[in-house]
């Protein structure tokens, strides 16, 4: 019985320690400026899960090379749980195909803790525009190489979706990069471009003053907030969904048993009525899950993604 007391005795001050989580403030890195739509995401869950918690969670921008920056300084930070980064399909999907030499992996580097919202990207034309997707489409064969699509960097999934739709209708649309979706809908507006994805959040003031027309949503069935923007799929596009995700993420090697109070404590502010109106108002749907789930998603994502941007030859390298 001596070695059994000997491990029970090992094993209480890591027991102690786990308990004691958290015992001083938590960093949550967002590699984007302030201000963003990122940033009222964060600020609006970490209320309540400082809250729960009992320590503050601390906001910190570190942007600088589409969010590559933040990324890999929570890779390099010590795995003890007092590192959160928010993570997106940006950083964990598409930047894995696009970056020859990506400065960290997400698979390796990172454990998922869980997702916080998933929003679908809407095809938008000046409020002149095309009527319809197939309009679109019809004016883009008759003029090939001519119409262009402004999108918030190259690599993003308002690109990758300009991708996709390219690939699928056999039409050439030259793609123009904007710093930010802001100047993505100010483009599509004054109708300087032919056509731009942006999500709901970016458009909701634009579509509700009518300076912009929505002409398919890429998500499998029609939105609650938009009910008459048909699907891609119902205007003869099958499979067309492009989504956008963000959730949390801590470096590789953190404790378990601290992966799992995180992401249980996020499904609870997630599940909170304030958080999850505020959410819901911009267009977002919340998706409070654990760690397997973030898990799940994120290689989905990967399967798809990866192989179709190495396909198109899409690199910023």
């Amino acid at each position: 019985m001596r070695w059994l007391a000997a491990v029970v005795a090992l094993a209480l001050p890591l027991a102690s320690l786990a308990q004691a989580y958290p015992s001083k403030p938590i960093r949550w890195i967002l590699g984007y400026p302030p201000g963003g739509g990122t940033e009222f995401i964060a600020r609006t869950v970490a209320n309540p899960l400082s809250a729960q918690l009992g320590q503050p969670l601390v906001i910190e921008n570190r942007p600088g090379a589409a969010a590559i920056l933040g990324a890999k300084a929570a890779a390099d930070s010590p795995p003890d749980g007092y590192t959160l980064f928010m993570a997106d399909n940006g950083t964990f999907v598409f930047h894995t195909g696009i970056y020859k030499n990506l400065p960290y992996d997400p698979n390796r580097d990172f454990i998922p803790v869980g997702m916080i919202v998933r929003g679908y990207m809407l095809l938008l034309t000046g409020p002149n525009g095309p009527k319809t997707l197939a309009e679109l489409v019809a004016a883009a064969k008759a003029q090939p190489g001519k119409l262009n699509n402004a999108s918030n960097g190259s690599g993003t999934a308002h690109h990758l979706a300009a991708e996709l739709l390219k690939q699928r209708a056999g039409i050439d649309v030259l793609n123009v990069p904007f710093k930010g979706t802001a100047a993505v809908m100010q483009e599509i507006m004054s109708e300087r471009v032919a056509m731009g994805f942006a999500d709901i959040s970016a458009a909701r003031g634009a579509l509700a003053g009518g300076k912009v027309r929505p002409l398919a949503v890429a998500s499998k069935k029609r939105l609650a907030s938009l009910p008459e923007v048909p699907t891609f799929e119902e205007s003869g596009f099958a499979d067309f969904e492009v989504h956008f995700w963000q959730g949390i993420a801590v470096p590789a090697g953190t404790p378990r048993d601290i992966v799992t109070r995180l992401s249980s404590e996020l499904q609870k502010a997630l599940n909170t009525p304030e958080v999850r109106k505020r959410l819901t108002d911009v267009g977002m749907e919340v998706l409070p899950g654990t760690s397997e789930q973030m898990t799940q998603m994120m290689r989905a994502d990967q399967a798809f993604w990866v192989p179709l941007i190495k396909k198109l030859g899409i690199t910023v390298d």
